[in-house]
């Protein structure tokens, strides 16, 4: 849906009494609901990151201080 017909049903949105305005919400909840039931969330395998950043860097003293650089940036 393009910007322009979004804003082409705000508009018309923006006529409807109070009454109906409560109608449209209670419909739109409805969808969102259907729509988040029928997409079900990803999960994630956390434990397949396991070892994947081997080789990033090339000592143990590099990651340190790349770790000590990170929690002083933190500290600012």
């Amino acid at each position: 849906m393009s910007t322009s017909e979004l804003e082409i049903i705000v508009d018309q949105v923006r006529l409807l009494p109070p009454d109906e305005l409560v109608k449209l919400i209670k419909k739109l909840v409805e969808l969102l609901e259907q729509k988040q039931t029928v997409a079900p969330r990803r999960r994630v395998d956390y434990v397949a990151l396991i070892g994947s950043g081997k080789g990033a860097f090339a000592t143990p003293e590099e990651a340190d201080h790349f770790l000590r650089e990170e929690r002083d940036a933190w500290e600012r």
